[in-house]
């Protein structure tokens, strides 16, 4: 008797920090989350049996957990779909994109959150076992020959959010940051402590609200008097004073699959 074999699939996307910003303003309801996103399974069929979605906090703390929808599409002739719509604003999808879409699943917050239990950040998983958590029953498959690599095929992936969500940091750069910069100090706005070591990581990839490039993140200094110092691998880009930081990839997405 045949065996079943399981695998899973780490999905990161971009989200551009303006987008994140849009100019202070918070994720409205049914709002897109991310907009398209590659990933790659092994050649054929495979079923989606859970999602697990790890989302950053906002200005430091959790927030309450939100009903995600993930959408699935595949390329058609070689041609990935158009865009779903810019994150942070409603889903602008043309109706072109609908002849790509091969499936879907939704996240319940109402079962499915952890914001009541985890400070800083949430994790949210399909069919944690409440009346209206959704176990997905869907099976996707990409376009033949679409993957990098012989045996491969790509999926595309982007996901709407079903409420009010930020990813606001309060982490401000204090003065000017000139190109080349390793190290960028940092405050809440005058001269008082940013907390961003309850924000980012070691490793975050870090922008400004008008997509400046910072770089990865190397180290996080304490408070100290009057900023906290941040610490890239290579030299940033200029950057002007009060520009609010953000982590370019604030989700991540973790798909488990059958087959």
């Amino acid at each position: 008797m045949a065996t079943s074999k399981y695998f899973t699939v780490t999905v990161s996307p971009f989200i551009k920090a303006s987008q994140q910003a849009a100019g202070t303003a918070a994720y409205a309801n049914d709002d897109v989350l991310f907009d398209w996103t590659t990933f790659q399974i092994p050649r054929g069929a495979a079923k989606l049996v859970s999602a697990t979605i790890i989302t950053n906090g906002a200005d430091g703390a959790t927030q309450v957990a939100k009903d995600i929808d993930l959408y699935f599409a595949k390329s058609i002739d070689g041609t990935a779909p158009v865009t779903i719509g810019d994150a942070n604003a409603t889903m602008s999808a043309a109706p072109i994109v609908k002849n790509h879409i091969i499936g879907m699943c939704h996240v319940e917050a109402a079962d499915a959150g952890s914001s009541a239990s985890i400070d800083l950040w949430n994790i949210q998983q399909t069919g944690s076992g409440g009346a209206n958590s959704i176990i997905p029953a869907c099976v996707l498959e990409g376009e033949p020959n679409s993957g990098d690599n012989v045996g491969y095929d790509t999926i595309y992936m982007s996901g709407s959010i079903n409420g009010t969500y930020s990813f606001g940091t309060t982490v401000l750069t204090r003065g000017a940051v000139s190109a080349a910069a390793t190290s960028v100090p940092t405050d809440k706005g005058s001269d008082d402590d940013p907390n961003a070591d309850l924000i980012f990581a070691v490793g975050d990839t870090i922008h400004s609200a008008t997509d400046d490039v910072l770089g990865e993140l190397t180290s996080i200094a304490a408070f100290d008097t009057n900023n906290q110092a941040l610490g890239f691998s290579a030299g940033s880009a200029a950057v002007a004073d009060n520009e609010e930081l953000f982590n370019v990839y604030p989700v991540k997405v973790i798909l488990s699959f059958e087959r």
